[in-house]
């Protein structure tokens, strides 16, 4: 499959394009410079063909500590194509770091086309022409805003695309890493890959963008060993509404909120040294209302003192989450590597745990002896009976019990007979929905 990577100087509108190409928003658009700074790579289709595409960070002349990263994974995405769209700003006109980055893409040897944006209106499509010196023997004149152009660029893509079929499978299961600033996601997502896919660094909300990586990862469900593609979804820091700060941080929030409802699993990575904080507790929150299975993973292991053990901090953890309370815990340390493959397995067994379905007879069979064993509480005087059940769905599993009148299901009851059904059925990690009802036949 034929690989093109979008680069350039900040600000020219290699996201804008990115977008526009593919067909959606995922890469975050803002007048700021310096907006994406990891490597966001999709595979998309036109008429037909499909092809991958790499949005990449602006290059600048003298990077600071976060753009040398950045120039880090432009490299890596330079290294990965097989053609560069280098893409500059027509409104703007040639600028010296133009001809910077020209020097850069014309050094390592590859198909080079010129790519002048922001020509929106008719008046800028001789825009070319001061950036003709260059001598790339390609070049397209167009409108990311407006489209003005971008199907002549996507003919021209797919007409040099060597395959149309995507060479990745459809992955099953996909993973949304989600945490406050700084807890390790991207260090985690680099450590599964063993490359530097995201960036990492000391300065919190490096990540604005969600980042798709797609890998093959062996894992043991129900003692077989299963070989499949997942994706993993590196996103941004969630920070407490009161300390966004820039219309780029709710962007980034979003985009980390909208993963959340595209992965059917959720990592809720914290800081061990951090402990659990008010931001974790929103996270769960919003694990816990999208209905999503969890893992809590307890990053930074290998720096807490020896007098803290894991039984107190899960005890702890149960009290602070109770909203995830149903999420296995793994400690881990993305610097040491120890626990992080488990990690990733975990999450895998409770994508599959989130989509079992149980048949009528073997549930409805769990469920007497559930209410034989600890009957309901009396309440004002009547007595909760339970008829039958069925599961009506997954991810998460939901169960309709019919029962004489759901006014008498206390909640205490309710949570037993959540949590024996989770260890009935092996629902460990997913959040398992009960919906009580009143039988139509029943008049007592």
């Amino acid at each position: 499959m034929t690989r093109f990577a979008i680069v350039g100087r900040p600000n020219v509108g290699k996201s804008a394009l990115f977008n526009r190409l593919i067909g959606r928003r995922l890469a975050i658009v803002d007048a700021e410079s310096g907006v994406t700074r990891d490597r966001l790579h999709v595979v998309t289709e036109w008429q037909g063909t499909h092809f991958a595409l790499m949005d990449t960070g602006g290059l600048v002349s003298q990077p600071d500590e976060l753009e040398t990263h950045i120039a880090h994974q432009v490299a890596q995405a330079v290294a990965e194509a097989d053609v560069l769209l280098f893409t500059v700003d027509g409104q703007c006109g040639r600028l010296p770091l133009d001809d910077e980055v020209a020097a850069r893409v014309r050094a390592v040897n590859k198909p080079v086309w010129l790519v002048v944006s922001k020509a929106d209106t008719q008046a800028l499509d001789d825009a070319w022409t001061d950036f003709a010196e260059y001598g790339f023997a390609r070049r397209f004149t167009l409108s990311a805003l407006h489209g003005r152009g971008i199907n002549t660029l996507l003919d021209a893509m797919a007409e040099v695309s060597d395959d149309d079929v995507p060479d990745e499978a459809p992955a099953k299961i996909s993973i949304a890493i989600l945490g406050r600033p700084n807890a390790g996601k991207s260090s985690l997502l680099n450590a599964l890959l063993g490359t530097d896919r995201a960036i990492v660094s000391p300065i919190a909300g490096t990540t604005r963008d969600a980042v798709d990586a797609h890998v093959e990862f062996e894992y043991t469900h129900k003692r077989a060993t299963l070989r499949e593609q997942i994706i993993l979804i590196d996103t941004a820091g969630i920070r407490r509404k009161r300390t966004i700060k820039t219309p780029l941080e709710y962007y980034a929030i979003h985009r980390a909120e909208a993963a959340l409802e595209r992965a059917s699993v959720a990592i809720l990575l914290m800081d061990a040294e951090a402990g659990v904080t008010t931001t974790d507790k929103k996270i769960a929150a919003l694990i816990a209302e999208a209905g999503k299975g969890c893992v809590i993973g307890v990053n930074k292991w290998d720096l807490m003192e020896k007098g803290t053990t894991t039984r107190a901090f899960t005890t702890w953890v149960r009290a602070e989450l109770p909203f995830v309370a149903y999420a296995p815990l793994v400690f881990l340390s993305c610097h040491t590597g120890a626990n992080v493959r488990p990690l990733v397995q975990r999450a895998c067994s409770v994508h599959h745990s989130a989509h079992m379905r149980v048949s009528t007879g073997v549930l409805n069979e769990r469920l007497q002896k559930i209410f034989i064993t600890t009957t309901p509480p009396i309440l004002r005087g009547k007595r909760l009976k339970y008829y039958y059940a069925t599961q009506v769905s997954v991810a998460p599993p939901r169960i309709v019990l019919f029962v004489n009148d759901p006014e008498r299901v206390q909640p205490a009851y309710a949570q037993y007979v959540t949590n024996q059904l989770r260890t009935s059925f092996d629902f460990t990690g997913a959040p398992v929905v009960l919906e009580w009802r009143k039988r139509d036949d029943d008049h007592r």
